[in-house]
């Protein structure tokens, strides 16, 4: 008999905890304002539209409304809740407020019927106020016998329309009716309110097992409320979190940390194992993705903002977030939550989801760390500056020793001048070594003999048939300066430049290029420069010495020089068009700009 009569007075708590005035609507106080207002000027409309999401007060916030407009005895345009009018809408047997089911009374028939007892008066109150739910599953024919009653209703008669999908709703019926959006609830006023409810009702309960409800609640009220019974039953009244993740089959916050874990530390074991606990333990695997994408949304916040702020989680998870967060760079962040967020849409469809599931933790594991172009930018500048530092450090070394030779200063003094250009490690050491390995094996009497300068252009062209003689042998692998038909020596303000008809000839006397110097050093006693450039195909005409003086030279980074007409436009941009990455590349690589010509 006992337990009959707790049933009887049962309530659940989305009922028992209903608001009864608009002061007592959370998280909607744009709309009960204006709505008092409107009470309180005299403005009322015929007609709303209370569109939202399910569970955050549409329905009663219309009760409210009816009562207060209604009401016997307001205080302060709300309504008293003990007048026989409130107390008949409370009891749901009041004449003059109807409550009407869209889904179930959507015919052109049912309309009709309201149309024909609308033309009544109310009974005990100031208004008849029809409120229909779900009023977008109306028919068409529904909402245009609806039409001209909305257009022109009697003064006593309102209309409160609800409906979570108002983009379904004809736009005749909306440009007739005051439209009111109503939000969907933030996690801190649900937790807010089952804090409130918990304390009535003598239950206590942890901060993270009220977050969890809220978040399992998606921004409605009711649903939270409905959770929150749920929990009740199953944990008692002292509700904790590890009891109620039991209760909802929620997946424990521990594990997504784990994962995030094995992620960075590329645990691919890890990552299987967690996968058979999921599927042993039942868990859904798209809530799962769900609650990762979260996850690692809760970091990314942190190492966006630098706080925990935007985070709707206790303090401790909150800490162990920031903790986690100065695991990953934010670039890599992006990275992983783009392919979580991908997986979630291919495994809807997938006939394997498991299979689906591990194959994307194991590419977020094997994923490569991401680094900023400028910082790339930044770390080349600083290998590029300590490279020259070292490249000057050994030149002064040279400089400082007793037994350097005259050459050799000439060289450091030449590299001194020569603007800082960005060769290959590889050449320029090879080039350094050949003309030091050559003074240093030289004898003392040897030594004295180099001249500081170098040879005029006469002295360098009158003794060139004598240097091929010498060194254009088979044994020294310098056969092909004999080619006269391929290559065209130009002598030119004391440079020999070898103009080569095709490209092969042109490689094959390019990679020889140090090994010429270094017998020309030997031949002339003094250095010399040697250009090699390949001769322009669409020229049509030989150049000639006098040609060639007469036009502009380019000295590229690897010493060769490359010649254009004065009136031809350079390839390469100027430093001043250059942004600053190209600058870098430009820089490090010796990089240049070739222009395409198009067929047409």
């Amino acid at each position: 008999m006992a337990n009959e009569q707790l049933q009887e007075e049962y309530l659940v708590t989305a009922r028992k905890w209903r608001p009864l005035q608009f002061k007592d609507i959370v998280g909607q106080e744009h709309i009960t304002i204006t709505l008092k207002n409107a009470i309180k000027s005299g403005r009322i409309h015929h007609a709303y539209l209370f569109s939202g999401p399910r569970g955050v007060g549409k329905t009663t916030t219309a009760r409210i409304y009816a009562r207060a407009i209604n009401c016997l005895n307001p205080k302060d345009f709300e309504p008293c809740n003990e007048c026989d009018s409130c107390k008949a809408v409370l009891e749901g047997r009041s004449m003059d407020v109807i409550e009407i089911d869209g889904a179930s009374n959507n015919s052109v028939d049912d309309i009709r019927k309201l149309r024909e007892n609308a033309k009544y008066p109310p009974i005990s109150g100031n208004y008849k106020m029809y409120v229909i739910d779900e009023v977008h599953m109306l028919s068409t024919s529904a909402f245009n016998a609806l039409l001209k009653t909305l257009e022109e209703p009697p003064k006593h008669l309102l209309f409160v329309f609800a409906t979570t999908e108002a983009h379904k709703v004809l736009p005749t019926i909306l440009s007739r009716c005051q439209r009111f959006d109503f939000r969907r609830m933030e996690n801190d006023s649900i937790i807010q309110q089952i804090k409130f409810i918990a304390g009535k009702e003598n239950i206590t309960i942890d901060d993270e097992s009220m977050n969890a409800i809220a978040q399992k609640a998606d921004g409605s009220m009711r649903d939270s409320q409905s959770i929150f019974d749920q929990v009740v039953a199953f944990c008692g009244n002292d509700i904790k979190y590890s009891e109620l993740a039991n209760a909802l089959h929620l997946i424990d916050k521990e594990f997504f940390f784990r994962i995030s874990s094995s992620i960075k530390e590329k645990n691919l074991k890890d990552l299987f194992s967690l996968t058979n606990d999921i599927m042993t333990k039942g868990y859904d695997l798209q809530e799962c993705l769900s609650g990762l994408l979260e996850h690692f949304r809760n970091i990314l916040t942190i190492k966006v903002t630098g706080n925990t702020n935007l985070i709707s989680d206790s303090e401790s998870l909150k800490n162990k977030y920031k903790i986690e967060s100065e695991k990953f760079e934010k670039n890599d962040i992006l990275r992983i939550l783009n392919l979580i967020a991908n997986t979630e849409q291919t495994l809807r469809y997938s006939p394997q989801p498991k299979i689906r599931f591990e194959m994307a933790l194991v590419q977020l594991a094997s994923m490569d760390s991401v680094v900023d172009i400028s910082q790339l930018i930044h770390e080349i500048s600083d290998l590029k500056k300590k490279a020259l530092t070292a490249k000057s450090s050994n030149v002064s070394s040279i400089e400082e020793s007793d037994s350097t030779s005259e050459i050799a200063k000439k060289i450091k003094a030449d590299l001194n001048t020569e603007p800082a250009k960005p060769v290959s490690k590889e050449a320029d050491l090879k080039v350094n070594n050949g003309f030091m390995n050559l003074i240093d094996n030289a004898s003392p009497s040897q030594e004295e003999t180099y001249s500081k300068e170098s040879p005029s252009a006469q002295t360098i062209e009158n003794r060139w048939n004598d240097f091929k003689k010498e060194y254009a042998k088979g044994e020294n692998g310098l056969l092909v300066l004999n080619q006269k038909e391929m290559i065209t020596t130009v002598f030119f303000k004391g440079e020999i430049v070898l103009e080569c008809n095709n490209d092969f000839l042109f490689q094959s006397i390019k990679n020889k290029q140090n090994e010429i110097k270094d017998y020309l050093v030997r031949f002339y006693k003094a250095p010399v420069n040697i250009k090699i450039v390949a001769k322009e195909q669409d020229s049509g005409t030989k150049k000639t010495n006098e040609t060639i003086k007469s036009e502009n030279r380019i000295t590229t980074d690897n010493k060769e020089t490359k010649f254009i007409s004065s009136n031809e436009e350079p390839a390469e941009k100027t430093p001043q068009e250059l942004s600053p990455i190209e600058q870098a590349i430009v820089d490090m690589f010796g990089a240049r700009e070739v222009k395409i010509m198009s067929n047409g």
